[in-house]
């Protein structure tokens, strides 16, 4: 009941997370022009952006595959795909429980312990990290001006210094507080099941996460990876083309300065990226000094044709795998069935 509660309240607080920055991005919008511009959008680019999306989706899947393997997990590539799909299609409604989702998915189709599963969802999301913020960091070096006036540098400091540092001194006591309870308490609660039974699920995670960087596969895993991030660049770049506007400033390099710096506003707790990527597009249009009405075009364009690519996508999959699943089900209880003399 506590964990539902829980569950509850962080998608609350991510609605009104996505909320406050969709507020703050078309509080001073025409919404007259927006609606005319999304009606001229062009189809074919809008459907080749939604291309790109299923290669992310299917690249994505066999990559997972790939650490799943390494890490001596054996799932059908079928089984893969379809959790992948419903993950994304979970994260369109909630702050990334689809994470969660996959994971389960994989136990009820392949019967693998979450605790594995969840160390490669980890292990994948550390590598997204990492070039993400060598993009970002790429990107400020070249585009050091616009960047720091898109996050309004001066500002952050003047946060930092006010409530940041407060709060993160707080955190910190609290952790070092937490360490010394746990080590005075520790000989006597070792003994319970449920501390043995996270200690257990806490140690899996970490060391799946540890063989992710002993890939067997590496250049396979590598490949499928730089084609991801090609993939999510083509589709921002397609969704770009789509907008009537959009012949200004629809080139590959802005197509990727696009995708590094949106996938901040979809690496904060909003369901889908709803608000907090239209905020960080409208400021990066702003900074590039380009039209604030394409930058909210293109916002609710690209997160518009995501949303629904992903749910039609995940939709199928839902269906195919519930369908698979009572299979699966139906085969083990035949093989359970006493044979008759």
């Amino acid at each position: 009941m506590k964990k539902s509660v829980k569950n509850i309240i962080q998608v609350l607080i991510g609605f009104v997370i996505g909320a406050y920055f969709l507020y703050i991005t078309l509080r001073e919008q025409n919404f007259e022009e927006i609606m005319t511009s999304l009606k001229d959008t062009d189809i074919t680019w809008a459907l080749l952006g939604g291309v790109s999306l299923l290669a992310v989706f299917l690249l994505r899947a066999f990559r997972w595959k790939v650490i799943l393997n390494n890490s001596g997990v054996y799932p059908k590539s079928v089984d893969v795909v379809n959790s992948i799909a419903l993950g994304y299609f979970v994260n369109s409604f909630t702050p990334k429980f689809g994470e969660l989702v996959r994971c389960t998915n994989l136990k009820r189709t392949d019967n693998v312990k979450v605790s594995r599963v969840l160390g490669t969802v980890v292990s994948e999301r550390v590598w997204d990290l990492l070039i993400l913020a060598v993009g970002l960091v790429i990107i400020i070096m070249v585009e050091f001006e616009r960047v720091t006036a898109l996050f309004n540098m001066n500002e952050l400091l003047s946060g930092f210094k006010n409530g940041t540092l407060v709060l993160a001194l707080i955190l910190l006591g609290g952790g070092v507080a937490l360490i010394v309870v746990y080590r005075l308490i520790r000989n006597k609660i070792k003994d319970w099941k449920i501390v043995k039974y996270l200690t257990n699920f806490v140690t899996e995670i970490y060391s799946t996460i540890m063989l992710t960087f002993k890939i067997k596969e590496y250049k396979k895993f590598l490949v499928l990876t730089v084609l991801i991030w090609v993939a999510l660049v083509l589709m921002n770049y397609c969704f770009l083309r789509s907008l009537s506007e959009g012949a200004e400033f629809s080139n590959m390099y802005f197509a990727i300065v696009v995708l590094f710096i949106g996938a901040i506003g979809w690496a904060l707790p909003s369901p889908g990226g709803i608000g907090t990527t239209h905020y960080f597009i409208l400021q990066l249009f702003i900074a590039f000094e380009l039209s604030e009405s394409a930058g909210v075009n293109f916002g609710i364009l690209s997160n518009g044709l995501n949303f629904v690519y992903t749910i039609f996508v995940g939709f199928v999959a839902l269906i195919y795998n519930e369908v698979r699943v009572y299979r699966i089900k139906k085969q083990q209880d035949m093989e359970l069935q006493p044979v008759e003399d």
